[in-house]
């Protein structure tokens, strides 16, 4: 069943899962078929627990099989059967005495192909007798299923493929096939988890799930599990409990992992004791504490879609009694405390929903923190409570509530620190809101409403975040550099300053500055704001030519970042990550951690957020790797979320849409002038990074002294290798590009390598230095896997010997369209079109259109 809510795309019972896919055994088939088909020996026997995929491999081995021309008879073995009644469908009549059966049995199955036996273990005496019969005397291929090990029965010494269960990777094939497109990273680990990598149970979870695809990603929204369709053994195990063993479930599973004090607290020793008995408990490991969570997460599944509300809500606010009354000592305890508190419908402190929801929105749970501070909101009405609503509510959509909500504060201010507090928050709303003027020119005025000079500090260093998130980097850098120049010691300053100004700084080709700034803040910080400063790290890293070591941290915190609330931070490392990988030319790697990034982000629509820079990163992605239609859109909800005033640091993808839709011209003209913008705001490395763009699309002759300009000026290894490359492409150095080459792929830009080499083969050759050609050839090859399909005009060769307009219309010629059609989209008449059509076909050495697309990349 599929159905739409809102644009987005919910999935139950897919169709494309009416055929399981087989994955993970593609070794363990061929043999089988080998068997089978009389290639490789006379017996072989699969093992492995139920639900392996022990019976589904046989089949699809079958198949393969008789499809080759082979005859497979197939078996199947039940407990406690008829004598030889599973060989019934293969049988002559019998005469009554077994041995004289068997054998005239034996003799009818030979030859007729190959004998598979489902369940051997379950053959009654006398077909289990034959069975042997036809395995000892070789007579035809014999293929046993057998639960468990296999190494018991008269099979054990026949050849034995034991089936583990799935991994990681099997799962995540299982699902794109089965759901028909990209899932969420984190999700085949998840249902990994729950199945034990058992194929059966597997199954049974996805046919029980609900998904939802967001941007072309497939995710899991919610719990998996009601009470109308738990697996029946699940059931049946938690149905035997006693009521009171139950019941110290369910406060396990709304709680876990839960510390042993805790739940000693809450449950008797004897239930406890019950409750190990049953062998539900396990204990979690942890350096510090002694956890205890259920033995296998199915349970905690289960039981929570079975509790009933007012038993729920019991056992909620018997859990926030305990962990308050223990001192509420562990991470993120304040926000379970308020969580179970507001979910039990019970009294909780409002500076206790307020603590709780800034953690939730520090960990960019944004939906928690508006449900924690609402409640505080009705519970004390305060102005604390108030202003906290007013900073929430617009990533909740709820920006014109927050600004109304904000101008009533004003009014209730008592004096001016309180003033500057309301005013600040309500600079952020105008700038969520797209209205950047008012959003500055509230903060000027904030400035000036107060004498602290701790509060003057903060609204100082929200004028430098402010003027970063608007795009204005040299405006930012400025006013951070005057704040450090004052406080060069203070912790907290640099803390807060690290979050936008690592950036700011990388964008302006302080790389190394940028890379300093983030170390000397991130010693001794923690928690969520450490969290954003090692992001702006990794892009500082990657910006400076450090393309490993970005992919390293990046990967690394994924890896820790991968389930429960973390997801949120997960979306946002993938987005960063997946700049990076675009960077160093593996777009398809790229696109698949971006559209994550876009489909997770918490946030969406506000111009002022790293999904901004996600679109851009997108449609370059979709671009290079030649899908028009995709980058296209892109570009559309970009355009769609930018305000007046805003200037978008990243500009590539626009360029590259331009490339994809076959106006090179164009894309180029766009190149120039998003730099030249760029460079006004002072963002003179990304400037310098569009620039490199347009040399790559072929007019490096015409960027080649601005990128060396900038350069000159900057810390990034990486912007001087811009300036190096557009250099020789302009002077058609092969040499240099050789050189150019081998230091794009030490840095990590395999993409940049890979053009580099192409373009000094053909001048090579060009040139009669056929030695250097092939050399040049070759490292083009040995680059051009890791491009992942990338599709630019550096790594075609034709291109590189056509003009721009010759490959604008070879581009359009390749696609399809007519002279009269190529005519109208670049402007030209048709007599131009066929002269350059046929210049084209006298550089490449071909005859008619019909031959480009074997030539030309579209």
């Amino acid at each position: 069943m599929d159905y739409c809510i809102l644009g987005v795309r919910h999935a139950q019972y897919p169709a494309a899962m009416s055929s399981w896919p087989l994955v993970g055994r593609a070794g363990e088939l061929d043999r089988i078929v080998a068997v089978m088909t009389g290639r490789a020996g006379n017996g072989l026997v699969v093992t492995g627990p139920a639900g392996i995929g022990k019976s589904r491999l046989l089949s699809e081995a079958r198949s393969r099989a008789e499809a080759g021309g082979a005859g497979v008879n197939w078996v199947f073995a039940t407990p406690g059967g008829i004598p030889l009644l599973p060989f019934a469908h293969l049988l002559p009549a019998a005469d009554g005495e077994l041995t004289r059966t068997l054998t005239a049995a034996a003799a009818h199955i030979t030859g007729s192909g190959a004998l598979v036996i489902d369940d051997a273990h379950l053959l009654d005496p006398a077909s289990a007798a034959l069975a042997r019969h036809l395995v000892e005397g070789a007579a035809l291929p014999v293929v046993l299923a057998v639960r468990g090990e296999g190494i018991a029965g008269w099979w054990r010494d026949l050849e034995r493929i034991a089936l583990e269960g799935l991994t990681e990777s099997d799962t995540a094939e299982l699902l794109s096939t089965a759901l028909g497109g990209q899932v969420e990273s984190t999700l085949p680990a998840h249902l990994l988890r729950l199945s034990g990598g058992n194929p059966l149970l597997l199954r049974e979870l996805v046919d029980a799930a609900t998904f939802t695809e967001m941007n072309g990603v497939w995710r899991l929204l919610q719990p998996i599990f009601e009470d109308t369709n738990l697996p029946a053994t699940i059931a049946a195990r938690l149905d035997r409990l006693a009521p009171a063993v139950r019941a110290a479930a369910e406060l396990v599973a709304l709680a876990e992992p839960v510390g042993a004090a805790i739940l000693e607290r809450l449950i008797a020793p004897e239930v406890i004791a019950e409750l190990e008995s049953e062998r539900l408990l396990t204990a979690p490991p942890d350096r510090r504490r002694h956890l205890v969570a259920l033995v296998h997460p199915l349970y905690g599944e289960a039981l929570r879609a079975t509790l009933p509300p007012l038993r729920a809500r019991d056992h909620r606010r018997r859990l926030a009694d305990a962990v308050e009354a223990a001192g509420a000592r562990r991470r993120r305890d304040r926000v379970r405390i308020a969580v179970w508190r507001v979910e039990a419908g019970v009294a909780a402190d409002p500076a206790l929903l307020r603590e709780a929801a800034r953690e939730a929105s520090e960990a960019l749970d944004h939906q928690l923190a508006g449900r924690l501070i609402q409640a505080a909101v009705d519970a004390d009405g305060s102005f604390e409570s108030r202003l906290a609503l007013v900073a929430e509510l617009p990533y909740l959509g709820e920006a014109t509530r927050a600004l109304e909500l904000a101008r009533a504060l004003e009014t209730d201010a008592q004096d001016d620190t309180s003033r500057a507090q309301v005013l600040s928050a309500l600079a952020r709303v105008h700038l969520i809101r797209g209205e950047i003027t008012e959003a500055r020119n509230t903060l000027a005025f904030a400035a000036q409403t107060t004498a602290d000079p701790r509060v003057k500090l903060r609204l100082e260093i929200s004028r430098a975040s402010l003027a970063f998130a608007v795009g204005y980097i040299e405006e930012s850098v400025e006013l951070a550099d005057r704040i450090l120049q004052r406080h060069p010691a203070d912790r907290e300053v640099l803390a807060a300053l690290a979050v936008t100004q690592v950036r700011a700084l990388a964008c302006a080709g302080r790389t190394r500055d940028a890379i300093e700034l983030a170390h000397v803040a991130l010693d001794g910080s923690d928690g969520p704001r450490a969290e954003l400063i090692r992001m702006a790290l990794l892009q500082a890293l990657a910006l400076d030519g450090q393309i490993a070591n970005a992919i390293e941290l990046g990967q690394s915190a994924l890896e820790a970042e991968a389930t429960g609330t973390a997801a949120t931070w997960r979306a946002y490392w993938a987005h960063d990550l997946g700049q990076v990988f675009l960077l160093s030319g593996r777009p398809a790697t790229a696109r698949r951690w971006l559209r994550e990034a876009l489909a997770v982000m918490p946030i969406q629509g506000i111009a002022a957020s790293p999904q901004m820079w996600g679109l851009d990163a997108l449609s370059e992605a979709e671009s290079v790797l030649g899908d028009a239609s995709r980058a296209g859109k892109a570009m559309e909800r970009l355009r769609a979320g930018l305000p007046g005033g805003f200037a978008a640091p990243r500009r590539s993808g626009s360029v590259w849409a331009r490339y994809a839709e076959g106006d090179l011209t164009a894309a180029v003209n766009l190149a120039l002038k998003q730099a030249a913008e760029l460079e006004q705001v002072g963002s003179l490395l990304m400037a310098s990074w569009v620039l490199h763009d347009a040399a790559r699309l072929g007019a490096a002759a015409t960027v080649a002294d601005d990128l060396r300009r900038l350069a000159s000026s900057s810390q990034s290894a990486l912007q001087a290798l811009m300036a190096r490359n557009a250099a020789a492409l302009s002077r058609r150095d092969a040499a240099a590009l050789d050189e150019i080459s081998r230091e794009a792929a030490a840095t990590g830009c395999v993409l940049w390598a890979a053009e580099a080499a192409s373009t000094a083969s053909l001048i090579h050759r060009a040139e009669g230095r056929l030695g250097s050609a092939l050399a040049s050839s070759a490292r083009l090859n040995d680059l051009s896997p890791a491009c992942e399909g990338a599709r630019t005009p550096g790594l075609s060769s034709p291109p590189a010997i056509l003009t721009r307009r010759e490959h604008e219309v070879a581009g359009f010629a390749s696609r399809g369209l007519s002279d009269r059609e190529i005519a109208d989209r670049l402007h030209l008449s048709v007599r131009t079109v066929h002269s350059h059509l046929y210049r084209i076909y006298r550089k490449l050495n071909i005859e008619h259109r019909s031959q480009l697309p074997d030539i030309i990349s579209p």
